[in-house]
């Protein structure tokens, strides 16, 4: 669990840390490079005093190849050096991704019903990698340009104050420059990084709907509400960089008085026979070795500044906490299990109206918090083993009582309890091992027949592995077998991001399978509301019959055959419950809901 706040250093230290053994590795290595950079002008003073005082061609040899196995040494430690630092970038930037994520999946659905896919990618990646760039060069070409530039103001006083003093000014002057103009630079990157998260968000969800846009004519619109998206992108950026064009020009200026000041003082020394030839060189030398420290610093300045906004962002991403809370007293029983809901109460706090704000609905009563009631005093039982049909049109609250049930949202009064355990006081892990959703929308994934079956729980170590005996076995048994055989690889066959190329029937099937081999208590079936030919519906009834048994369900039905094996009915009208009882003495009541729909037609009735 990351810790309530850090501060940037902290945010940094505790992903380096696991590093430690290369960061002083790199460390030695930086050390090695300043040293070579700053010893080899050193050659050149000598090789041009050594010159012009006559000295001979061996010596000057020597000198010059000195110069050169210093120069080839120094980039050589300089490319080993940027590739540790990459390196370790990424390694350490990598943790925070897996952090990051960890921390999305804990995250409540109603966090993830206001972001979108788009945003979460660039909070975990988009702000990731500009943090992958603070990791890997603030120690080489922050730090360490930092430390060569102390080291030539060292090398200017001991040669002459008045240089030292120029070099010292320009250094000051500069870093004073980059000081002001931070405080702007952060504030505009954390714009630049939201309209791209906004951005992001946007075309992710459009691409998603590509085949109701484009049968319903809406690429107009679509790319109408592109365009102001990118102009905010575009707007941030050009006033980013604008900042970072004005920061170049004004240190530019800066170098170049700095080197001018040099050369006037220097010349003037050497004229009055005060100084060499070579140590003239050697200060200019310096003097301008200095801009290219500075220049690194002055170009990544805009980048750390760009990773310090995202650290606040994520920083801020992880201040986030579940309302969906773990209060472990209680584990669940390995057997069916009976449920129990006591005057629950329920209201989303995440829905939001067209215009972005918070949805209200003058028909339904509100809560404390102002949002309105989706279920209401809503009180009933159903025995181990039993199969209970919950009916109602849509929006009558038969989806939220089975989200309720899984813990994906707690109730706001009330309480819902399995064999008399209160789902708020077992693990979520525990809860929903005991329980199996299979819902309308078959989530499957580009990934194998059996990591899709056994939803990668193989990869797990903390779980114990489901052999492809099983998995085989429970295929037989709900009817996919011959669809299983015509597959070019069998269980290793890779099936396509949401079950592309698999009819609803096969991928409803796939997802009893997947519920099947957890082996769960209870059982929550949400029934598909599309028609599907014979052969399917058949195969769909037996791996119904094959899923409940032995356990307790509840299945959301549509069809009067799934109502029909259903033990008890309850019928939900606008979050109340309008008729409950057992089905048996519901049909023999002329006057009962439940006897009307089914006289009237149960599928048209609750569409």
């Amino acid at each position: 669990m990351i810790e309530k706040r850090f501060s940037n250093w902290q945010f940094m230290r505790r992903y380096l840390r696991p590093y430690s053994c290369r960061l002083l590795l790199l460390g030695g290595l930086l050390a090695i490079s300043i040293g070579l950079q700053l010893y080899g002008p050193q050659l050149l003073r000598d090789f041009l005093d050594a010159a012009q005082s006559g000295a001979v061609t061996r010596l000057l040899v020597s000198l010059g190849v000195a110069f050169f196995i210093v120069t080839v040494l120094q980039k050589g430690v300089t490319l080993y050096t940027t590739y540790l630092s990459e390196d370790l970038g990424w390694a350490a930037t990598n943790n925070l991704r897996i952090d990051l994520t960890e921390h999305c999946m804990r995250l409540d659905m109603g966090f993830h019903k206001l972001k979108t896919p788009g945003e979460l990618i660039q909070r975990i990646d988009g702000d990731v990698s500009h943090l992958a760039e603070y990791f890997s060069r603030l120690l080489v070409q922050v730090l360490g340009n930092t430390v060569l530039v102390v080291g030539i103001l060292i090398i200017l006083f001991r040669e002459n104050w008045r240089i030292g003093l120029i070099g010292l000014a320009y250094g000051l002057l500069t870093l004073g420059l980059l000081q002001i103009v931070a405080k702007f630079t952060v504030a505009v990157w954390k714009d630049v990084s939201k309209a791209y998260a906004n951005l992001h968000g946007y075309v992710e969800e459009r691409i998603g709907g590509t085949e109701d846009i484009r049968a319903n004519g809406g690429e107009q619109y679509v790319m109408n509400k592109l365009y102001p998206l990118l102009a905010a992108v575009a707007k941030n950026r050009i006033r980013a960089n604008l900042i970072g064009g004005a920061t170049f020009s004004s240190s530019y200026m800066l170098y170049v008085l700095a080197v001018v000041a040099t050369l006037a003082v220097a010349g003037s020394l050497f004229l009055q026979n005060q100084m060499t030839i070579g140590t003239l060189f050697l200060l200019v030398f310096y003097v301008r070795l200095m801009e290219s420290p500075i220049k690194y610093i002055r170009r990544q300045i805009s980048n750390l500044q760009r990773a310090i906004a995202s650290i606040g962002r994520i920083q801020e991403f992880f201040q986030l906490e579940p309302d969906v809370k773990e209060n472990i007293s209680a584990t669940l029983p390995e057997r069916a299990t009976a449920v129990h809901f006591h005057d629950v109460s329920f209201a989303y706090k995440d829905r939001l109206s067209v215009n972005g704000n918070p949805m209200t609905d003058n028909r339904s009563p509100m809560t404390d918090n102002g949002h309105s009631k989706v279920l209401h005093n809503i009180s009933f039982s159903l025995k181990p083993g039993n199969v209970l049909g919950l009916l109602g049109r849509t929006g009558s609250g038969k989806t939220t009582l089975t989200r309720l049930l899984f813990r994906l949202y707690d109730v706001d009064a009330g309480k819902i309890s399995l064999d008399g355990i209160d789902v708020a006081s077992v693990g979520l892990s525990d809860l929903r091992r005991h329980i199996g959703m299979v819902t309308q929308e078959v989530q499957l994934f580009e990934a194998t027949v059996r990591d899709n079956l056994t939803l990668f729980r193989n990869y797990d170590p903390a779980k114990k592995p489901i052999a492809d005996a099983q998995i085989l076995a429970a295929i037989e048994t709900l009817g996919l077998g011959e669809w299983l055989a015509e597959l070019p690889d069998g269980l290793d066959t890779v099936l396509k991001t949401g079950g592309q190329g698999l009819s609803a029937g096969e991928a409803q099937l796939l997802a009893f399978t997947r519920v099947f081999l957890r082996d769960p208590q209870l059982v929550i079936l949400d029934e598909a509301s599309s028609r599907l030919d014979p052969a399917t519906e058949h195969l769909l009834e037996r791996a119904i019959d094959k899923l409940l048994n032995g356990r307790t369900a509840i299945i959301i039905a549509h069809r009067l055959h799934t109502v029909q094996r259903a033990d008890d009915i309850l019928i939900l009208e606008n979050g109340r419950i309008a008729e409950h009882g057992l089905r048996t003495e519901l049909v023999t009541n002329p006057d009962s809901r439940f006897s009307q729909l089914l006289q009237t037609g149960m599928e048209a009735a609750l569409a």
